[in-house]
């Protein structure tokens, strides 16, 4: 069943691309389905809520694989009637692949439960170790919590 939740993570009509006249064959579908997703996992976010998200995940992962499976047929083709077409179909349409296969790796197989999304939502807003250590060497602790820490403070000097 397409819920509203797959709807706005796909489109208005889930299992078809986005057609864009009679080639259609640009980064425009693999680019709305992983800003669908940002959207929504922004939504999600502030909203406090990823069970909706959650919900429509199996849909979610067909959509995906299904578009995959497309762009792949398109690229058989395109490879076996090599010449008959610019080469900028092909030029745009392995970049546009490669980032909807990396979208997907990101979430597949790791995403199998309400706490895997939650997880992955998390490190969403969470900043990477290495970037909290750059902030922590930038801008110290004040030295009198330090002080307090180890139970020192001015007056008893």
């Amino acid at each position: 069943m397409v819920t509203p939740m797959l709807r706005e993570l796909t489109g208005p009509f889930p299992p078809f691309f986005h057609f864009e006249g009679p080639w259609f064959l640009h980064e425009r579908s693999a680019r709305h389905l992983i800003d669908a997703w940002d959207h929504v996992c922004q939504r999600a976010i502030q909203e406090g809520n990823a069970e909706d998200l959650h919900a429509a995940r199996d849909d979610y992962q067909a959509v995906l694989l299904a578009h995959l499976k497309i762009l792949d047929g398109y690229l058989l083709l395109l490879d076996r009637f090599a010449g008959e077409y610019p080469t900028e179909f092909v030029d745009r349409l392995i970049p546009g692949r490669d980032r909807l296969q990396k979208h997907y790796d990101a979430l597949f197989p790791r995403w199998q439960t309400i706490d895997d999304l939650e997880a992955m939502l998390l490190e969403r807003i969470s900043l990477p170790n290495d970037r909290l250590k750059a902030l922590a060497e930038k801008y110290p602790p004040p030295q009198a919590w330090y002080d307090e820490a180890h139970g020192t403070s001015a007056a008893q000097e």
